[in-house]
């Protein structure tokens, strides 16, 4: 959750790029899951993944983990720190 401004600040940057942000909760119960998106403002959808399947289809060992997806639908890069984000979405829109 302390990562949630930086994600909310990358978010706004490049929404007019086309960039999209989808957050998946692996926690148990979704109503503490809604309770946070609306205290924190987090306006992207967010999938409650209660039963852990797109965490192991994705094999996620923990949270946060990012991905960066390209238009194609690829996966371009992978738990990549949220720090180093922003300059890879810029490097990915060179191509």
């Amino acid at each position: 959750m302390e990562e949630v401004p930086l994600l909310k600040e990358l978010y706004a940057k490049y929404l007019d790029q086309g960039v999209a942000v989808v957050g998946i909760s692996l926690d148990d119960e979704l109503k503490p899951l809604q309770e946070m998106v609306k205290s924190l403002g987090m306006s992207w959808p967010q999938i409650h993944d209660a039963d852990k399947s797109l965490m192991k289809l994705f094999n996620v060992r923990g949270t946060p983990t990012y991905y960066l997806i390209d238009r194609e639908g690829k996966i371009v890069a992978k738990d990549i720190p949220l720090k180093r984000l922003g300059s890879a979405i810029d490097d990915l829109s060179k191509k």
